[in-house]
């Protein structure tokens, strides 16, 4: 594994296809609230999906999902509740909004993996290096090489997300309060 802010060793968390951001990814009370606070995300990350995610996930996990991940309505909120447990995400595919969100977000993903799901189990132990793309199913010995985010996307994740990027660049001066 390369630097460990860019990797996650944990278990695998496995979704299916058309995830949708609200109601899905996000609690859906949450994002009518506009609550943004991605700790408080967390509390009800997936849990349309699987109730026990919020409960049980750790930051060193990984959601790995199908094609369309994060479809619907396009609020921050999903992919900021990911990153509020501390999650990576590993999926045959995102829609745009979504994939946009998730830099803005700084959320640590690898968007385009075809046929990943059928690689990976619910619990299975795995290591992703999301700078290389090397992802490694430990109970099945499968190594599977993704394509990595260009440089200019993780010039951003570095940052810490869009807003951070942004007050690195230009000054923390340039950007509106939050919520504003």
């Amino acid at each position: 594994m390369s630097n460990p802010y860019y990797s996650k060793s944990g278990r695998a968390w496995v979704f299916g296809d058309d995830v949708l951001n609200d109601g899905g990814i996000a609690s859906l009370e949450m994002v009518r609230q506009f609550i943004y606070d991605p700790k408080v995300l967390a509390t009800e990350c997936m849990a349309t999906l699987n109730p026990e995610f919020p409960k049980r996930a750790q930051p060193n996990d990984v959601v790995f999902a199908g094609k369309n991940f994060g479809k619907g309505q396009m609020h921050v909120t999903g992919p900021l509740s990911l990153k509020g447990v501390g999650v990576g995400l590993v999926c045959e595919s995102v829609t745009r909004a979504f994939f946009r969100l998730s830099v803005s977000a700084g959320l640590l993903m690898l968007p385009f993996v075809p046929g990943i799901t059928a690689k990976v189990r619910d619990e299975d132990p795995i290591d992703v290096d999301f700078h290389t793309g090397r992802i490694e199913n430990k109970r099945t010995g499968e190594i599977i090489h993704a394509q990595p985010m260009p440089d200019f996307v993780w010039e951003i994740l570095n940052a810490g997300g869009e807003r951070e990027w942004l007050a690195a660049k230009y000054g923390s001066g340039v950007l509106p309060a939050e919520g504003k």
